[in-house]
């Protein structure tokens, strides 16, 4: 068994009202502001399943995109949609059921372009850490401390 571990750590803020910011502290990505004030019920929603949807995707198609240039086949185009699709549960809770990820690709159409993504296809199959993890049931610990 491995004892790899590694940790990712967010903080979110409270701006008031129903906002709230979400700190990233990455030279990769902005911090994002989540905005429910002043707007009004029926447009406030599925903020933290698109959250989960995007996570999924930016996994995923980071884990293609990288396969594809490992390959060195040669990319024209790519563009995803994910959709987060939420049922109940067992008790009758709302939770995600699943998510859909469609990718579209470009690639030229040459058999040795071919040949080489049928390659990044098999391994894609691997999936990526966010894939694996949510196939596997991902343990949520918590606590609350008051100040």
């Amino acid at each position: 068994m491995s004892t790899f571990k590694s940790e990712a750590i967010i903080e979110l803020e409270w701006l008031g009202g129903e906002d709230l910011k979400i700190k990233f502290n990455s030279e990769c990505m902005n911090d994002l502001m989540i905005k429910r004030s002043n707007i009004s019920p029926e447009k406030v929603g599925a903020e933290a399943r698109k959250l989960l949807a995007a996570s999924l995707a930016e996994c995923l198609g980071s884990t293609l995109l990288f396969l594809l240039k490992w390959t060195r086949v040669k990319l024209n185009k790519f563009y995803a949609v994910a959709s987060a699709i939420t049922g109940k549960d067992e008790k009758g809770r709302i939770c995600v059921d699943s998510i859909n990820l469609t990718i579209h690709l470009n690639i030229p159409k040459d058999e040795e372009m071919i040949r080489k993504f049928e390659r990044v296809k098999n391994l894609f199959k691997r999936g990526c850490l966010i894939s694996r993890s949510l196939e596997r049931g991902i343990k949520v610990n918590y606590s609350i401390v008051t100040e």
